[in-house]
């Protein structure tokens, strides 16, 4: 079982776009939960093109099922019970065609919130999504977060220490080191972060528009850098917007994508190992 957080500490470095190409990509079965409590859904807008109602899926539908203890691990990929959208189940729509997921590969989706008046009555749900990670770990599942930006003491912290890996997503810039550093000098992260740098916080960076800085800097006062994304909003914009990929193979963002994740399966191989022993 690998489950595979990405959050950001300020900005908007695209932290949704990289969790959703991280899905596409991953070598093995794998559940996106959109879990971002700052805003509301964007994969049904963007990356689903809207193709697909709201009530197909959703983490408020999974919040209810949990918090009332009426929901079995299995029921997630129930489709008669529409909690997550099964990706490699979906008809074709050649009028609005969402990205396509390489051939064999099983990829669900919970989307985000609809409704953001409900975030600060289901609470509980982020103690209890962990449980429900182990069970999909058991038959051979992944799990992919995206949990948008933290806020300070945020409720989903557990979560983080649910993971095997956190990718702390950032632009590549001065401005996103000095924000990324101020925030992890806070208590909620400042212990979490110190103790486990290396080994389970990496940071996920992006090339920004004007002077990139290198991965070094970040590794030096931050935290060590998993890969940086090239700035390419065209071949972002396949996972974002549901742009149409007609040349993937020169999709520098996908390809940098697919790159990541071959290395972020082989970093978890020796966790899982070690959980076996």
């Amino acid at each position: 079982m690998a489950v595979i957080a990405l959050a950001s500490l300020a900005g908007s470095p695209g932290v949704t776009t990289a969790a959703a190409a991280l899905a596409v990509h991953w070598r093995r079965p794998v559940v996106l939960i959109e879990a971002d409590t700052s805003a509301a859904s964007t994969m049904m807008a963007g990356f689903f093109r809207a193709n697909l109602r709201t009530s197909e899926g959703g983490i408020e539908k999974l919040a209810y099922a949990l918090t009332r203890e009426v929901l079995e691990p299995e029921d997630i990929l129930n489709p008669e019970l529409a909690l997550a959208i099964a990706v490699h189940s979906l008809p074709p729509i050649p009028s609005m065609p969402i990205p396509s997921i390489p051939a064999q590969h099983q990829m669900w989706v919970v989307p985000g919130f609809v409704n953001l008046g409900v975030v600060d009555g289901v609470r509980s749900l982020w103690t209890k999504l962990p449980r429900l990670f182990a069970a999909l770990g058991e038959g051979g599942i992944d799990v992919i977060l995206d949990l948008g930006r933290l806020q300070i003491d945020d409720p989903r912290l557990p979560l983080l220490d649910a993971a095997d890996k956190v990718l702390i997503c950032a632009s590549a810039s001065s401005i996103d080191l000095n924000r990324a550093y101020r925030r992890l000098a806070l208590p909620d992260l400042s212990q979490r972060v110190r103790s486990m740098s290396g080994e389970r916080y990496w940071s996920l960076l992006t090339a920004p528009v004007a002077t990139e800085l290198p991965a070094s800097a970040f590794t030096d006062h931050i935290l060590p850098v998993v890969a940086t994304l090239p700035h390419d909003p065209e071949g972002a914009a396949v996972f974002s917007h549901g742009r149409p990929d007609n040349k993937p193979t020169r999709n520098r963002y996908r390809g940098a994508v697919r790159r990541a994740a071959q290395d972020l399966s082989v970093m978890i191989e020796p966790t899982e190992n070690r959980n076996v022993s």
